[in-house]
């Protein structure tokens, strides 16, 4: 047996194997798309079943009993030929293939077991009093955005239902907005609102998400035919008060990251800043201090990958890779911060996606700091272990002067551990990364694909908003599964107890 951090495996054999042939060939070609994992952090069925076959069709290797293209429809299949995933030629030879095939299986594990010790590093939280909000008679809840606009104090909501539902505290649903897919992201320009409709939630090649404004009760498309967007920005790049659209095109097999700039006709030409699948969330900051706004983007699905792109003239930008993890980390989520007080811009990164090939847990799941050290270089400072984690947010939440996180896991450990899908982590010791955790034991267990925070009934400290999310896209334990499914409830808002409430 072999402890790896808080991550327990066990191997049939006592003594590990090595090929060193094997792994010289597993480091030549696996880097040449990704990041290398390492074989141990899958097990030999993992392996087997799921990830080799998956290389091995990206590779131009024919997998016994695999078919890469199955499911997917004519057109599908065509782009997947245009963009030549995979390749008709074999990128090396069968004897090799075999080679790294053996390499992988004699270092992987057999088993992986979670560590259910870490339940006793929660506290219960005391902070926070989590109330469920009903939002409509829909059944399951499956809350796909949620974004609060802190002028008009209204929470935006979109599900999967191909709705937008405007709430207030005190008031409830206000409105209701049809929409031509569920829409994922938000955002507030210049007193209007714009949504990011994803097309199809699930994976497909299929380029049918929009970006759209919203006026009164009806979206107008602004920027139609993408390829599963799930995150926008809207920002005036140039300062020559002409907005410019950022998009993040997740995609599947296939993605990027696009610039849309406004033409004088009114149309937008697409500047893709980087063709990859994967990309999943962006932000708009001078990354260099040279009064020009650049752009950091995160991309998961293969090559895990933190960019920053720096606009070195009008609307052209030089791309730089600042972070990059292995493909197996299931990276979903990216903040910037400035964590200890010293102008520079910090990063966090969130990895706990767990529905592709791998349902299993993982030890290197959960939430990492990368500390600038200049000149965006950055080191990571602090790792919180936290299985399935999906999203996290930055803020001091109990106004003491330093940062505290709060995250959610969608892929949660199932057992003792569920109520981790929810944690807040307390910062009592910046300086040495030293942070407490809480989570709550009531009810049903959190599941959420979003998180918000707002000061949502105005009592001067900091709430927090996730929206219930009841599909599961692996195999779940059956009474848990009903739970979430027969919620009545969209929201559950966690309200601060640091101060008290205004009367409604």
């Amino acid at each position: 047996m072999i402890t790896l951090n808080s991550f327990t495996i066990k191997h049939k054999n006592s003594a590990r194997l090595s090929d060193d042939d094997g792994r010289a060939l597993f480091l030549r070609y696996c880097t040449l798309c990704h990041l290398a994992p390492d074989p141990a952090s899958l097990t030999k069925t993992i392996w087997e079943s799921h990830v080799l076959p998956v290389m091995a069709s990206r590779m131009g290797i024919v997998y016994p009993n695999y078919d890469p293209l199955k499911g997917l429809s004519a057109e599908e299949r065509a782009v997947v030929a245009k963009h030549n995933i995979i390749p008709a030629d074999p990128f090396c030879s069968q004897s090799e293939w075999a080679k790294i095939k053996d390499y992988i299986i004699n270092n992987a594990p057999d088993s992986a077991q979670a560590e259910e010790k870490r339940a006793d590093r929660d506290q219960p939280l005391t902070q926070f009093l989590r109330e469920d909000v009903q939002l409509d008679n829909k059944a399951p809840s499956l809350i796909t955005g949620i974004k609060y606009n802190t002028t008009t104090k209204t929470l935006w909501i979109g599900n999967y239902y191909n709705q937008i539902l405007n709430w207030q505290y005190g008031k409830g649903v206000t409105k209701k907005i049809s929409t031509g897919s569920p829409v994922v992201d938000f955002n507030f320009h210049q007193n209007n609102t714009y949504v990011t409709e994803i097309g199809k939630l699930y994976p497909t090649e299929l380029s049918i998400g929009a970006y759209a404004q919203v006026n009164d009760t009806t979206v107008s498309p602004i920027l139609q035919q993408l390829h599963r967007p799930v995150s926008t920005r809207i920002n005036d790049l140039n300062n020559d008060g002409v907005p410019e659209i950022v998009v993040c095109r997740f995609g599947n097999k296939t993605g990027g990251l696009s610039l849309f700039k406004k033409k004088k006709n009114g149309s937008y030409a697409e500047d893709e800043l980087l063709s990859l699948p994967g990309a999943i969330k962006c932000y708009i900051k001078d990354m260099d201090g040279d009064g020009k706004k650049d752009i950091v983007a995160m991309f998961s699905q293969g090559d895990e990958s933190v960019y920053i792109f720096y606009q070195k003239d009008n609307l052209k930008f030089k791309a730089k890779r600042v972070l990059r993890f292995p493909p197996n980390y299931g990276t979903t989520d990216m903040l910037l911060v400035d964590y200890n007080n010293d102008g520079l811009t910090d990063i966090v990164t969130v990895h706990g996606d767990n529905a592709d090939y791998s349902y299993i847990p993982k030890n290197y799941h959960g939430i990492r700091l990368h500390i600038n050290q200049g000149g965006n270089t950055f080191k990571e400072k602090f790792f919180f272990p936290m299985y399935g984690v999906t999203r996290v947010l930055a803020e001091d939440f109990d106004k003491d002067g330093d940062i505290d996180f709060v995250a959610t896991a969608f892929f949660p450990e199932f057992g003792k551990l569920i109520n981790e899908s929810f944690i807040y982590l307390e910062n009592v010791d910046k300086d040495k990364f030293s942070f407490k955790a809480y989570t709550q034991k009531r009810g049903v267990p959190i599941k959420t694909l979003t998180l918000e925070k707002a000061d949502v009934d105005g009592d001067g400290d900091m709430d927090i908003i996730t929206g219930n999310f009841a599909q599961s896209p692996g195999p779940v334990p059956p009474e848990l599964d009903q739970q979430w499914k027969s919620a009545k409830y969209g929201l559950s808002i966690f309200y601060n107890q640091l101060y008290q409430p205004k009367k409604q």
